[in-house]
């Protein structure tokens, strides 16, 4: 939000019991929308592409913004007008021209993940982190305005929008993805959209620890499969958050190993030096051919080229699942997320079609957990909605799935069981070591996250410094983090 022109409030209907995000901006008078007009003019016909190579667009149109408001009102001193706000012209000059318009506070405002239009003279909705799906009080009445705003919106991602061509799919500058239809060629209330948003910094795995996302016990036991390569399958509905713990457990990979990632559009942001990012692209042909086309299957194969040790893909749903499991087959560790609520749907998916992985190789995925959103009620009755870890299994055969760890909604804490864990097991096998020692570690890097936790580290890139020093040289590293956290808790 930018105060004092444009504020937020979720309010209540006290009749209907409805909440409503009401967006609040302070309107233009007459003759500041006169002004507005005028500038908006100069802008367009004045305005030249800048001359230094490389340069920042969006500053250089934000910096000819303001120096022409500072011109034209340079015009009225003489005159000065007391009803004129220069300030709020000014707002709205770069609120529409540099940013998303009337839609423009709701991306910055950091409470709201998704931002939903279903057409012209319907409300916008939100999805809210406290109160989920919520309406606004911002509507399209005009189908000019809409069909603008979608053709705005493609145009910032370096997409392209038309009647031939009325469904776009891309990321915004941001990093937020963008889905659009325009006119009434596919959608029959008029041109649509939905904008999900992703922050600008990636929440790391001690953000997840300190909301509850997962417990330290249960981040250290993803930390030693992680280290040791181990297969995971992160499932979940769509929002429930797969992707941010998808790219939460990547940092916790030794800093030395080669990552390659493969996504349809750029999510994940890894802290990773040797790490390769590849992205699918859609087809620039008109008809069946599929000209251009480079497919999720296309990347998975030649990812193998580069020699990873780590293939992580961004999301499996058809014929590429084969190709990961063949990848996996050969020694290569990996992550993924699927759309699933529980391992055995999970496993239905992945041995159905367009997927078809034969039974004999579902043993290749080590472990499966699943992410889901919760309600958690407050003793008055009102609750909010929090992401948890709900389930972590261990697969040992087709259909022998180990419940290893589980979020008790009552208790609000996590169990984790890990005296029966194959992985584990594994593990010290393959360090000569025996279940005890693996357990402690465990427990020994538990008491480090808690630290970090205490510490208030929660920046991805501090993050993995930390658990880089860890690596380098973990009795150091405990030894130091078992001291403070000792300190802090005796103080308390």
């Amino acid at each position: 939000m930018q105060e004092p022109w444009a504020r937020a409030v979720i309010a209540q209907h006290p009749e209907t019991g409805e909440t409503v995000y009401i967006l609040d901006e302070v309107p233009m008078t007459d003759e500041e929308m006169e002004i507005y007009k005028k500038l908006v003019d100069i802008l367009y016909w004045e305005l030249e592409p800048p001359k230094e190579v490389g340069a920042d667009y969006q500053e250089y149109l934000n910096k000819a913004a303001r120096r022409a408001v500072r011109r034209f009102r340079l015009r009225f001193m003489k005159s000065p007008n007391p009803r004129i706000s220069w300030e709020k012209i000014e707002y709205y000059l770069i609120r529409d021209m540099l940013g998303y318009g009337k839609i423009d506070p709701l991306m910055k405002d950091p409470n709201i993940e998704d931002i939903s239009c279903d057409g012209v003279g319907r409300r916008i909705y939100v999805w809210h982190r406290r109160y989920e799906s919520i309406p606004t009080n911002i509507v399209f009445n005009n189908e000019d305005e809409l069909d603008s705003l979608v053709v705005k919106l493609a145009h910032k991602a370096g997409k392209h929008v038309s009647v031939a061509f009325p469904i776009v799919d891309a990321i915004l500058p941001e990093g937020h993805r963008l889905a659009a239809t325009y006119r009434r060629e596919v959608s029959m209330s008029g041109s649509s959209f939905t904008i999900r948003k992703f922050k600008e910094e990636p929440l790391s795995v001690i953000d997840l620890v300190r909301e509850g996302t997962l417990s330290a016990d249960l981040a250290a036991y993803f930390w030693l499969t992680m280290e040791y390569k181990s297969t995971g399958l992160i499932i979940g509905v769509t929002g429930a958050g797969k992707t941010t713990l998808l790219n939460a457990l990547s940092t916790l990979l030794r800093p030395t190993i080669k990552v390659v990632t493969v996504e349809d559009t750029p999510e994940l942001k890894l802290p990773l030096e040797n790490w390769v990012q590849l992205v699918s692209r859609p087809s620039y042909g008109l008809g069946a051919e599929k000209i251009g086309e480079i497919t999720l299957y296309d990347l998975i194969k030649v990812s193998l080229r580069y020699r990873p040790d780590v293939i992580i893909v961004g999301e499996v749903r058809g014929e590429e699942a084969y190709v990961l499991f063949q990848a996996i087959a050969t020694g290569h560790g990996g992550l993924t997320t699927l759309h699933a609520e529980h391992v055995d749907a999970a496993v239905k998916r992945l041995t159905s079609p367009p997927m078809n992985i034969p039974q004999s190789y579902i043993p290749l995925v080590n472990f499966v957990a699943a992410i889901k959103r919760v309600r958690l009620y407050n003793p008055d009755g009102t609750y909010r909605i929090a992401r948890r870890v709900t389930d972590v299994w261990e697969i040992k055969e087709y259909g022998d799935y180990r419940l290893v760890a589980k979020w008790d909604p009552a208790e609000r804490k996590h169990y984790i069981y890990l005296e029966e864990s194959t992985v584990m097991r594994s593990i010290a096998e393959q360090v000569g070591k025996d279940l005890d020692w693996v357990l402690e570690e465990v427990s020994r890097r538990s008491r480090y996250i808690k630290w970090m936790t205490a510490k208030g580290v929660t920046k991805i890139d501090e993050v993995y410094r930390w658990i880089n020093e860890y690596y380098t040289n973990p009795a150091k590293a405990y030894e130091k983090a078992t001291r403070e956290l000792g300190a802090a808790e005796s103080f308390e």
